[in-house]
C-alpha cells in the first residue's frame, strides 16, 4: 500500500458519518494486504460478554457462533494480552500457560480450525489504560509482519471513529439474549438440557451454559427461579 493510499484510507475512515462507512473503508484497506476478517471491541469489564463490547465483527458465521456460545471471550489469550501491551501482535503469539491454561490454548486451536489464526491484533490505549482492540486476519494473510505499522495506524483510527459514532453499550444486567430466552422457554416446557440441545442443534454443555448465564444475568439461584422471574414474558419463538 502506497503512502497516498494509506492517507486516503485514514481520511475515508475519519470522514465517514456512519459506522458502515468506517468499516467499508477499513475492509478495503486491509484487503490490500490480504486480510478479510475483522473485529473491533472494547476490552471487557468483569462479567461482560462479546455481545456487550463488540463494535464490529466480521468472521465466519460458524466461528462467531462457537466463540460466543462457548464464552471463549473470557479465555482468549489475545484479549488478555491486549490489556498489557501497546504494540500490535500476532494473534497466535499471545501468551498463555499450556499446563495450567489449557482452555486458553483451546481457543487458539479452534481458531485454526476455522481459518482465523492468521491475524494481527492492535491494542487501543487511552489516558486511563488499555480500552479496546482491533483485529484483522484471514486464512491467506501470510505476510503479516511487514504490515504491522499500517495496521496499527488504521486500527487506532477505526476504533476511535467507531467509538465516536456508536459508543459503548450499557451493560445489560438483566436483559437476556434471544438464545437464552429460547433455552429458558424450552425449560419451562419441561425439556431437559439434552432434549433442548437436540431441538436447537446445540451441545448439552452449551445449553447448560446458556441456562447458567441466564440465571447470572437475572440474579436467579436456579433455572426454576429464572423462569418464575421472567413469568409471562417467557414465550416460545
Amino acid at each position: 500500500m502506497t503512502a497516498q493510499t494509506r492517507l486516503s484510507a485514514i481520511e475515508a475512515i475519519e470522514q465517514a458519518d456512519r459506522a458502515e462507512g468506517v468499516l467499508e473503508a477499513y475492509e478495503k484497506a486491509i484487503a490490500e494486504v490480504g486480510a478479510v476478517y475483522l473485529a473491533v471491541i472494547f476490552l471487557p469489564r468483569p462479567g461482560e460478554r462479546i455481545e456487550d463490547v463488540c463494535l464490529a465483527w466480521k468472521v465466519p458465521a460458524d466461528w462467531r457462533e462457537h466463540y460466543a456460545s462457548e464464552n471463549m471471550f473470557q479465555r482468549d489469550p489475545a484479549v488478555r494480552h491486549s490489556l498489557h501491551t501497546i504494540m500490535p501482535f500476532d494473534w497466535e503469539s499471545a501468551p498463555y500457560d499450556p499446563e495450567t491454561e489449557r482452555g486458553w490454548g483451546e481457543v487458539l486451536q479452534r481458531g485454526r480450525d476455522f481459518g482465523i489464526q492468521k491475524g494481527i491484533a492492535v491494542p487501543v490505549p487511552s489516558p486511563n489504560g488499555m480500552v479496546g482492540a482491533v483485529w484483522c486476519g484471514g486464512p491467506l494473510f501470510n505476510e503479516r509482519e511487514p504490515h504491522k505499522p499500517l495496521l496499527h495506524t488504521l486500527g487506532l483510527h477505526v476504533f476511535h471513529r467507531l467509538e465516536q459514532l456508536v459508543g459503548r453499550k450499557s451493560k445489560r444486567n438483566v436483559r437476556l439474549t434471544n438464545r437464552q430466552r429460547e433455552v429458558l422457554a424450552w425449560v419451562s416446557e419441561g425439556k431437559t438440557a439434552w432434549e433442548i440441545g437436540c431441538i436447537l442443534n446445540l451441545s448439552q454443555r452449551t445449553v447448560e451454559w446458556h441456562i447458567e448465564e441466564a440465571c447470572k444475568r437475572l440474579g436467579a439461584g436456579n433455572r426454576l427461579q429464572a423462569i418464575a422471574m421472567l413469568g409471562a414474558s417467557l414465550t416460545m419463538f
